[in-house]
């Protein structure tokens, strides 16, 4: 991730709310009184200026308490951070310390969070060498990196059992040594913290890249070369085409005369679309390094925050000339964001508002919700489980060993009296310990380090290294690629990929799948289909016979003139109200790409040309466009242009759910030229379009029908009088410095009104391919599938019977009341008619509209009615729905069902559903990537979906629950043997094992195979569980069960018991073979570890499923290398003198041995 050069994964939530956004009671340019730090103070630019805790504490005790206090960043007048009243001032001085270092901290300047953020322009000399602008994104530093990870490590309750068992060790009574067990616990902290090295050493070098990359300023009317850490606020940067903005700042002029400026915004938002910003009309003419550097003044805006759709601010200019100062209102569409690239614009000078941590795109680095597997909770109560275990193992270890001291040490009581000379019974052992207390407590330590090894140590490692192979398997399987044309008529492979590798296992048991429509389900590739105008064509169909039929009836002479006209308004109607930059095509010289955020306005505006009304060009305040009526002059290839001056803009926000523009043509007439949603754009018309509105909803209807996208389109003609008060109040709320949005939104509604309707629009998007097929299989998986979606409730039926979400059979349910009482009773009359045993499957429906009701905090008792509706239902489809509503629906399935959940969806607006659920797949499309970044699996196609889950998740969930299983059963196996041991060695704690064995076990001889069949392991070939969806409803009972933990407890048992009782028995005379060789100790080690190691391993390959072609070759080889290792190991112990010489021939020669071992096996 390279910050400023390299793609961002952001995982902010791209709201619109407006919350905290203002500057309170702010009525003018008031300013701040900042001071400048010393520069004997170091900050962010002192590469050796370190925290340490005793100063950080010494400075924070110098703070009075409580009060709001805001922070600005050393500069020149830049306040940087408003702090919640409640927090205390000592809570935002540690913050910032975290942020930022404690030199930072101290040299903040403290102010009201209600006054506004200043930069002053140009910024002084003084701060020239300040590292304003400098970013670190490392989690760590050289300083802490250890304390830290050591930190996040050791708050993993298990990494603070194994220490404690290693502290055990130290304290000189227990019969291991200190590195058996220190030895393991260093091992999985190393890979650890490995890991996290890499991954921060990555960070370290983007973030390096992006602070020492070279830009060029403006200072003191000449331009200079500094690095990126170094850009000041109020610096002005120069820009060229194609460089990347590395900073947040405000557009001070381009090559354009009206400032206009191209941008791509793909590191922000994912969309490739080029998009306009422009500088104020006013400052556009300070074009030259003499001009741009003689420009002072200040700007006022809101404090750095992370939406990057909103920027209220003030400019205040001070001419040099003495005029009266100017002010300026600043909006989103004046500044450009760091990460941006300039296109299609040869240069800008741009003046910088916000740096470094500032930046809206750093501030939107946030750490994204946390999902932990289903899998992984059950996994810690196996944990707690096994900690039973242990506990049962040590304290019937501690007593049965007291019952053993205390008749002993009774016995030395009662004789010490008479003989203090030789009372020890066990003469040879010495005297027992005179503290039972004190004894109990050492034996109590020393075997809590014994039994240490039932939890596997290795396991939390392993399972890490699986998942993130997993990822891999999804990434690299062909069966799940897909190929995207893009504009220029290249095509890029899109891959399945997994962003958060910890839910692989749950893909294996999701009970419900919530999916968007548009570009999820459908192709997102529109195509204009119809054209409605009253009267004009046929009822309600209206124009269908496909390209170019509106322009051949213009220019057809039995046109009547009024039909003429209309047919022309409503041309010019979709060639001017749109966000759309034309842009030269690269694949055909002379042609042009219509690119937008949204592919309706591209499709409308391709279909509008075969129609002959042709957008040519666009700035700021110019469009021009042909049209029917223009005709090429003799000698001239391009007909002239028809120019329209376009007045103002009200753009689309999801809140609206249209958008408007004012233009004026080329006759000095002024119109109003409206689309968007028609339960919006009808009830704005004048009470005099009443008559049209019933045959525009039979054409709404018939459209809808048909599954395809529907807009009205209106307009309304301004009289001068009413443009220049609505001009008046459209400028006040432009310059408002509080909400800013909404009183664009109030002045709208005020001529957003009294419109004409003009006609209704037609865009086809067809279904991806085998949609219908993969709903089909996965209803047969037992999942249930709900679409959401902001179409009309015609069309979301519509796609569902085309895509098998309702099927012939089901019987549509629409829940549609409004109020409380009547949706109470109409969800209470579904239920009892979904009830009877005769009820046939059904499909329940429900607006938007009506999910306000249910989920009004007033009416708490109709979510419970309306899911136990749902459960009753195969499918449900919520029409007209918004993207709090989506992710409102999933929290409520989730949360009250305590099932597995899934959110699919492309856009922006599906990334609230898919961080709502327990897993959110994002469909690569063409509405940018939020979705996939904020996603935890990415997939090019909605197809995907079914093997992703039946296929991928089966394996994963079979694998890591087989691995999990396996590593405790081979531990308890292991360690029990140890306890039988204990009624040999009279509990004494002895080993029954060598030491290096011990340590060896987990990390060396049983590493291997479980890892091996948590890679390679399977249970059926992809096609079989393809072809077979009922298999996906067995998952939940096949590989995790309470049963089989309890079996798997049984026979570790079990096992253990028959392990050393083989061994026990034939050996316990001390005879090893008829030549009269005897058993010591050190042969006791082998003959005890090396068949309990086969015979785990043995298990291994048992538990191993899939015996066949070469994944038996991999089991078998991975069990004979374990053996190996376990000869080389225990050789090496014999030669480096850990046991008598010659210890491992006669027990490796005895044939007793190698019988038992058969046997064992067997």
């Amino acid at each position: 991730m390279t910050l400023g050069d390299d793609e961002l994964p952001l995982t902010a939530n791209h709201s619109s709310s407006r919350s905290n956004r203002g500057f309170g009671g702010l009525s003018g340019p008031s300013t701040v009184a900042l001071t400048r730090p010393s520069s004997s103070v170091r900050g962010d630019d002192s590469p050796d200026g370190q925290n340490t805790p005793d100063t950080v504490a010494n400075v924070a005790k110098n703070l009075d308490g409580g009060g709001p206090i805001a922070s600005s960043k050393a500069g020149p007048g830049a306040t940087m951070r408003s702090v919640p009243a409640k927090q205390s001032r000592y809570a935002a001085f540690k913050e910032d310390v975290e942020h930022k270092g404690l030199w930072a901290a101290i040299r903040e300047d403290h102010v009201s969070p209600d006054e506004p953020y200043k930069v002053d322009f140009p910024c002084p000399e003084s701060s020239f060498m300040h590292k304003s602008n400098y970013i670190r994104t490392t989690k760590y530093t050289l300083y802490t990196f250890f304390p830290k990870t050591l930190y996040y490590q050791f708050r993993r309750f298990y990494n603070i059992y194994f220490l404690a068992g290693t502290l055990s060790v130290t304290a000189g009574i227990s019969t291991l040594s200190p590195v058996s067990q220190i030895l393991p616990l260093v091992v999985v902290l190393a890979c650890s913290l490995a890991k996290e090295a890499y991954e921060d050493y990555a960070r370290y070098k983007a973030d390096r890249s992006s602070n020492n990359g070279n830009i060029t300023l403006l200072r003191n009317g000449k331009r200079v070369e500094v690095k990126r850490q170094y850009i000041q606020p109020g610096d002005i940067v120069c820009l060229g085409k194609g460089d990347k903005c590395p900073v947040d700042a405000m557009i001070l002029s381009t090559n354009y005369d009206d400032g206009t400026c191209f941008v791509e915004t793909a590191e922000l938002d994912g969309e490739t679309n080029l998009k306009r910003r422009s500088a104020l009309v006013e400052l556009a003419h300070y074009n030259t390094d003499e001009t741009a550097s003689s420009l002072h003044g200040t700007i006022h805006c809101e404090q750095p925050n992370d939406k990057l759709s909103t920027f209220d601010g003030l400019i205040t200019v001070t001419p040099s000339n003495g005029e009266p100062v100017k002010k300026f209102p600043l909006t989103p569409t004046n500044i450009i964001l760091r990460g941006s690239n300039i296109r299609n614009t040869s240069f800008a000078y741009v003046l910088v508002v916000y740096t470094g941590r500032n930046t809206k795109i750093i501030r939107n680095l946030k750490k994204p919700k946390l999902k932990t597997s289903t899998l992984e909770k059950k996994l810690n109560w196996l944990v707690i489980s096994a900690f039973v275990v242990n506990a049962g193992l040590l304290i019937s270890s501690v007593w049965l060993e007291y019952r053993f001291y205390k008749p002993y040490y009774n016995a030395e009581r009662a004789t010490m009296a008479a003989d203090p000379i030789n009372y020890p019974v066990i003469w040879y052992l010495g005297p027992q310990d005179d503290s039972p207390s004190r004894h109990v407590l050492d034996a109590f330590i020393s075997f809590f380090g014994l039994y240490t090894y039932v939890i596997p140590i290795s396991l939390f490692v392993t399972i890490e290294i699986v998942r993130v192979i997993q990822a891999k398997y999804i990434y690299w399987d062909l069966a799940m690629r897909s190929f995207q044309t893009n504009s220029d008529g290249s095509v890029t492979t899109v891959r399945a990929k997994a962003n958060n590798s910890n839910l692989n296992e749950d893909l294996a048991v999701v009970k419900y799948v919530f999916s968007d429509k548009t570009g999820t389900v459908t192709r997102n590739e529109m195509k204009v289909v119809g054209w409605y105008l009253d009267g004009i064509g046929d009822l309600p169909a209206g124009i269908a016979e496909g390209a170019g039929a509106l322009g051949k009836l213009v220019s057809d002479p039995k046109t009547s003139e009024d039909e003429k006209a209309r047919l022309m308004r409503f041309g010019h109607a979709l060639a001017l109200c749109h966000n759309v930059i034309p842009a030269p095509d690269p694949r055909t010289p002379g042609a042009l790409l219509y690119e937008s955020q949204s592919p309706d306005e591209s499709a409308l505006l391709h279909g509008i040309k075969t129609d002959k009304f042709t957008l040519l060009a666009r700035t700021k305040n110019l469009i021009k466009i042909t049209d029917p009526t223009t005709t090429s002059s003799p000698g001239s290839n391009s007909p002239p242009t028809v120019d329209f001056t376009q007045l103002a803009l009200l753009d689309f926000t999801s809140d609206r759910k249209r958008m408007s523009i004012v233009v004026r043509d080329p006759a000095g007439a002024i119109t109003l030229f409206c689309k968007g949603a028609d339960n919006i754009v009808l009830e704005r018309l004048a009470s005099d379009q009443e008559p049209l509105v019933h045959h525009a909803d039979a054409s709404l209807k018939h459209y809808s029908e048909q599954g395809f996208r529907t807009l009205v389109v209106a307009y309304r003609t301004l009289t001068d009088s009413e443009y220049e008060e609505f001009r008046t109040k459209f400028e006040e709320a432009e310059r408002a410095l509080t909400n800013r949005e909404e009183a664009i939104a109030t002045v709208a509604e005020t001529i957003e009104r009294d419109l004409k309707f003009l006609g209704v629009t037609a865009i086809e998007d067809r279904l991806q391919d085998m949609v219908p097929e993969t709903i089909e299989f996965l209803v047969d998986c037992g999942i249930k599938v709900w679409l959401l979606t902001g179409d009309k409730m015609e069309t979301a039926i519509n796609i569902g019977m085309s895509s098998r979400l309702i099927l012939p059979d089901m019987i549509v349910l629409i829940l549609d009341a409004q109020s409380e009482g009547d949706l109470a009773h109409q969800m209470d009359t579904f239920s009892q008619q979904l009830s009877a045993p005769s009820s046939q499957r059904a499909a329940l429906i429900i607006p938007g509209s009506t999910l306000s009701t249910l989920f009004n905090a007033a009416h708490s008792h109709l979510p419970p009615l309306f899911l136990t509706l749902s459960q009753l239902c195969t499918t449900v489809i919520a029409c007209r729905v918004t993207p709090l509503q989506k992710a409102l629906v999933v929290r409520l399935v989730q949360r009250n069902l305590k099932c597995t959940t899934l959110a699919i969806g492309d856009g922006a607006n599906d990334v609230s559903m898919i961080q709502a659920a327990n897993i959110g797949i994002g469909v690569v499309g063409r509405e940018g990537t939020q979705a996939v970044r904020a996603a935890d699996y990415a997939i090019g196609e909605f197809r995907h979906l079914g093997r992703l889950l039946a296929v991928h998740g089966r394996w994963s969930r079979l694998r890591l629950s087989s691995l999990i299983v396996y590593s405790f059963y081979k531990n308890l196996v292991m360690i029990t043997v140890q306890w039988w041991f204990g009624f040999l060695c009279a509990w004494s704690g002895s080993l029954v094992y060598e030491e290096i064995f011990l340590t060896a076990f987990n990390i060396v001889f049983t590493s291997i195979p479980p890892l091996a069949l948590a890679i390679f392991d399977y249970d059926a070939r992809p096609e079989v569980l393809l072809a077979n969806p009922q298999l996906y409803k067995a998952i939940d009972h096949l590989y995790w069960t309470p049963l089989r933990m309890v079996r798997t407890l049984i026979e570790a048992l079990l096992t253990s018991s028959i392990i050393f009782f083989f061994v026990y028995w034939p050996f316990h005379e001390n005879t090893l073979d008829p030549r009269g060789y005897t058993a010591g100790y050190y042969t006791q080690i082998y003959l005890f570890s090396t068949p309990m190691l086969i015979v785990v391993l043995l298990r291994a390959g048992m538990t191993n499923v899939a015996w066949i072609g070469r994944y038996a070759w991999i089991t078998g080889g991975v069990i004979a290398l374990s053996l190996i290792f376990n000869l080389i190991v225990m050789g090496l112990v014999q030669l480096l003198d850990y046991v008598s010489k010659g210890t491992f021939q006669s027990v490796h020669g005895l044939v007793g041995f190698w019988v038992g071992q058969t046997c064992l096996s067997i």
